[in-house]
């Protein structure tokens, strides 16, 4: 006969409850059970693994295989499935509950006369009725037929909190160096932030969900929806610093996400309270690290760094809490070694904190802030705190309104290849220092990088009052740059160079930009960009390097088919006599001109030249629809509109380039000059 769904069902329990075994013996496939209570997995120096339920428990077994730890629910809700599968509905089958599953019967009991019917045989029509008394009488007494053997009674789940979430806590200590200690989570869901107190006379630190320690390499499997909520003091996922590697990882591709929750003073997944997060490593899964205040996201507690953590794939959601990075330092940390290979991360800083990188103040021992990033590929938008750098420093203030030394740094940061978005907050940069923190040595090779400095903030450089130095854009990187804007009181920030300032005096005074070193560049181009104050309407833009086009008296081929005609140019021809660049000493200089819409681009690569035309090159222009002209030297840019020029009266225009200097000539004092036509 077809089996009933509550056949089914009880046929699933009875077979999870019989390969149920408490820690007195082995489990069934190195499965254990968090309803049980807690679970400590050693492994010793010399690689010998034993799992127990306490310090205390005498009865710890050996078990050397790859630990599963779930929950019997989620067992006999998989037994259910195989069950109810078409299989089972076809052939009986089950992962325990054989085909031909018969009750217990005595030894002496006998056979049924129906025992060898296959078991979708019809009955006959009067298997229901009665014996006669004198059948009865004839056969004799018959042995009594046992009772089906019971399921092992299910022990009581222990600190169950509803939901399928326990109160029960996971301790993994590995002290072998040679070989990783390998563990499953699957459908975890613990809760122990109710353990311990913040009372500031008498604090009690709380529990930590899961907590790996030791100097080998710990490496969990994430199937199913895995969650850890940790007491005060406590990491969500505590990874206790050591020479080891905790790896975090999706390979049997079963949906794994964990959702890691710190405690007070916390990180998500890394350090506890005064604990670095180090030597952190994410392959694959969902995985949401949510720092408590004080606590980064994925690294440092308060007073901890977050040091050596790699993201290789899968998706990274980090949020730091108050003064902590989304990935790296808690507050007084430092984020440092962070390397993103691929997958799409997403790092919040808490306020003070920087997306990725460096908590409030950064490490004030050593100096650090951000430091060694590096982003080779994948989707990463990192957004930070208020005064925090997208990727970088977090706030290097003391407090608010005050100087700060180079704890809000931002350093060494090394962009080779993916989509980058990084957001400051207000007083700090895109990419390099928090609030009066400076940056050097940015350095990106590849990829779409976009930048956006928070108020007073650089794009890439300088938080507020910070500066910016060293930066080098290469290859086919293509870079958007957006300065921060002033507020009345503090200058806008540069789009790549230093934080906007207030002088002595008490007024505004706008970020220095600064030339970025773009000597490598083939096909990339840095985009600067500044908004007026309603941050929507461009105030000024420019693009560099500004790449010489084919002349369109000598039309260049198309290198994927030499026969099709040259693509068509919009450059002026340099021949023209009507616009000049030469020296300040009034020699010649060679120049690109391209017009780009309604502006025509004089570039000419180098610090100081004068751009200089005639009355009649300003009509011509205009007749040709341009709008405005912008000269491009190596350190600076001007714009000047067309109209504007043409009514001033005069028959010359000049304007003149020294460095980040710009002087527009008189009518009168264009004209004077005995300029040298090409």
């Amino acid at each position: 006969m077809k089996k009933t769904d509550a056949f089914r069902r009880a046929a699933a329990l009875m077979a999870a409850l019989s390969i149920t075994v408490s820690l007195a013996a082995p489990a069934f496939a190195g499965t254990y059970y968090i309803d049980d209570g807690d679970i400590i997995i050693t492994k010793d120096e010399n690689g010998r693994q034993t799992v127990k339920r306490s310090e205390s428990d005498t009865s710890e077994i050996e078990d050397n295989g790859e630990i599963i730890i779930t929950t019997r629910e989620q067992t006999i809700t998989t037994q259910e499935s195989d069950l109810e599968g078409p299989a089972a509905e076809d052939t009986g089958f089950g992962p325990v509950v054989e085909k031909n599953y018969q009750p217990a019967q005595p030894e002496d009991a006998e056979e049924p006369k129906d025992a060898d019917q296959p078991e979708s045989a019809e009955e006959p029509k009067s298997a229901d009725r009665q014996e006669s008394a004198e059948e009865q009488e004839s056969a004799g007494p018959q042995p009594q037929q046992a009772a089906p053997a019971a399921a092992p009674a299910a022990p009581a789940p222990v600190n169950p909190k509803g939901n399928g979430v326990f109160g029960n806590i996971i301790t993994v200590i590995n002290k072998c160096a040679d070989k990783a200690l390998k563990l499953t989570l699957k459908d975890v869901k613990i809760d122990v932030s109710h353990t311990g107190t913040e009372n500031y006379i008498n604090p009690e630190a709380g529990k930590a969900a899961l907590s790996v320690q030791g100097d080998g390499n710990v490496e969990i499997e994430l199937d199913g929806k895995n969650e850890l909520k940790s007491g005060p003091f406590r990491a969500g996922l505590e990874k206790i610093i050591s020479a080891g590697t905790l790896t975090l990882k999706d390979d049997n591709q079963k949906a794994g996400s964990l959702t890691a929750t710190g405690g007070s003073y916390s990180a998500g997944i890394g350090g506890s309270y005064w604990g670095s997060g180090e030597n952190i490593t994410i392959n694959g899964g969902t995985v949401t690290a949510t720092g408590s205040y004080y606590g980064a996201g994925i690294g440092g507690g308060e007073n901890g760094s977050g040091k050596n953590i790699t993201i290789n794939g899968g998706t990274v959601n980090a949020k730091g809490g108050s003064q902590g990075a989304g990935i790296g330092g808690g507050s007084d940390g430092s984020g440092e070694n962070i390397t993103i290979n691929s997958g799409t991360v997403t790092a919040a800083g808490g306020s003070y904190g920087a997306g990725i990188g460096g908590g409030y103040w950064g490490d004030y021992k050593s100096g650090n802030g951000g430091k060694d990033i590096t982003i080779n590929g994948g989707t990463v938008t990192a957004t930070g705190g208020d005064r925090g750098a997208g990727i970088g420093g977090g706030s290097g203030s003391v407090s608010i309104g005050s100087g700060g030394g180079g704890y809000g740094s931002g350093k060494d940061i090394t962009i080779n290849g993916g989509t980058v978005i990084a957001a400051g907050g207000k007083e700090a940069a895109g990419i390099g220092g928090g609030d009066s923190g400076s940056s050097e040595n940015i350095t990106i090779t590849g990829g779409t990088v976009t930048a956006k400095g928070g108020e007073f903030g650089a794009g890439i450089g300088g938080g507020e009052s910070g500066s910016g130095s060293n930066v080098t854009v290469s290859g086919a990187a293509q870079v958007t740059a957006t300065a921060g804007k002033s507020n009345g009181s503090y200058g806008a920030g540069a789009t790549i160079g230093n934080g906007g300032s207030m002088t002595d005096e008490g007024d505004p005074a706008d970020g220095e930009e600064i030339q970025a070193d773009i000597r490598g560049v083939t096909t990339g181009y840095i985009h600067h960009i500044i908004y007026e104050q309603d941050g929507t309407t461009i105030k000024r833009e420019w693009w560099e390097p500004e790449r010489p086009q084919p002349n369109p008296e000598s039309p260049q081929p198309n290198p994927e088919d030499p026969n099709a005609p040259a693509e068509e140019s919009n450059e002026v021809s340099l021949g023209t006599p009507i616009l000049h660049v030469e020296t300040l000493e009034g020699g010649p200089l060679p120049f690109n001109a391209r017009q780009q819409g309604s502006t025509l681009r004089v570039t000419s690569n180098t610090l100081a030249a004068r751009l200089h035309g005639t009355r009649q090159a300003l009509e011509a222009l205009q007749e040709q629809g341009v709008e405005q002209i912008q000269f491009v030297t190596t350190l600076k840019t001007t714009t000047l509109p067309v109209a504007e020029l043409l009514a001033e009266g005069g028959s010359r225009f000049a304007l003149e380039h020294n460095g980040l200097v710009s002087r527009q000539l008189s009518a009168a004092q264009a004209e004077s000059l005995k300029c040298q036509m090409r």
